[in-house]
């Protein structure tokens, strides 16, 4: 049963009530700040574990580093590419939250083994590229004031440039896969991007990216098809190595296997010949009758160990029993139909 106050508690409790010594809303108020709840959408799974997303994230930080040295040198002047985050989202929320005019790259990774497309797209926001085309063209790397589209010279440019990025990404892959990363094609309006369903789950890595005192981002796009496809083969490949192992282990496992072996008994038959006859003959044949066999009279002997011929010999007599004196080995996979 459940516990009964008595008078005096209820007139305690009551006290406390209307004294304002217990509050009980602001209670219930603070306890629901201190728990942390994080909101979970059921009709859009995540795609991925929060391991898989890291593993991302040391990669691309990665080549955060050798893109800060790369632009440096393409543009001498002092780059430091810094990544933000790795967040999965679906394609629509990356795409809406993207300006009309952009420059956008769209990247095939060329897996090895794998002759579907593995797409993704690299976002480059304006000002650093507008930044880099001043400085490519003996500028100080201003950006520009007024927003405008780019030009034909202007995008022959920063392609040049986006191809020289796209590259850098087969070094930090090189330990986990190998790909050929290529740049399909630039993009400027976001808007008429295809290749990527807007219900699509994608993981979006963000940088941040300084050139002199400009600042800006580079967004990559991995849809989840990808994504997927790059860690089955990165799983495969490490079950494969697994299996080899190390090689002096494999070494001394063989040694260990054939050590087995060695103590095992084997059955060795020693064949004068073979020959096929009709169930009548078989049946008819008596004492005294002669069976001609397949071979010429001075043919060598079969051994067999199973249904396996591994030698052929002489008869012969040895200690008054009958032996045979291997006179040749036979290719191994040799049966006695063979």
């Amino acid at each position: 049963m459940s516990e009964i106050l008595s008078q005096s508690q209820i007139d305690n409790l009551l006290n406390s009530l209307t004294s304002g010594n217990k509050d009980i809303k602001t209670d219930i108020t603070e306890k629901k700040k201190d728990k942390k709840v994080k909101e979970y959408d059921f009709r859009n799974p995540k795609l991925f574990t929060r391991e898989q997303l890291k593993l991302l994230y040391s990669i691309y930080e990665n080549y955060a580093r050798i893109l800060s040295s790369h632009i440096t040198s393409v543009l001498q002047s002092y780059t430091l590419v810094e990544i933000i985050e790795v967040e999965e989202q679906q394609y629509y929320e990356f795409n809406n939250a993207l300006p009309d005019s952009v420059l956008i790259g769209t990247i095939d990774l060329s897996i090895k083994d794998n002759d579907e497309e593995n797409l993704m797209m690299l976002d480059m926001s304006k000002d650093i590229c507008f930044c880099s085309i001043d400085r490519l063209l003996g500028g100080s790397g201003t950006p520009l004031e007024s927003d405008r589209e780019f030009t034909e010279i202007e995008l022959g440019i920063l392609e040049h440039m986006m191809k020289g990025m796209v590259n850098l990404m087969k070094n930090i892959w090189n330990d986990y896969l190998e790909v050929s990363p290529r740049l399909i094609k630039l993009d400027t309006n976001a808007r008429i991007l295809q290749g990527i369903g807007a219900d699509e789950n994608v993981v979006i890595v963000v940088m941040n990216i300084k050139v002199n005192d400009t600042q800006g981002i580079l967004n990559l796009c991995i849809p989840a098809v990808t994504l997927d496809t790059i860690f089955k083969i990165k799983n495969a490949l490490i079950k494969k190595k697994e299996r080899r192992g190390d090689p002096l282990s494999d070494a001394q496992r063989r040694e260990d296997i054939l050590k087995q072996i060695s103590q095992s008994e084997l059955e060795v038959t020693g064949i004068l010949g073979t020959i096929e006859v009709m169930s009548r003959e078989l049946i008819d044949l008596e004492v005294g009758d002669i069976i001609k066999l397949n071979k010429p009279e001075n043919s060598l002997v079969e051994l067999a160990v199973g249904d396996t011929v591994w030698f052929r010999g002489e008869m012969g007599m040895h200690n008054r029993k009958k032996a045979i004196a291997i006179r040749e080995t036979v290719k191994r996979g040799s049966d006695l139909t063979g």
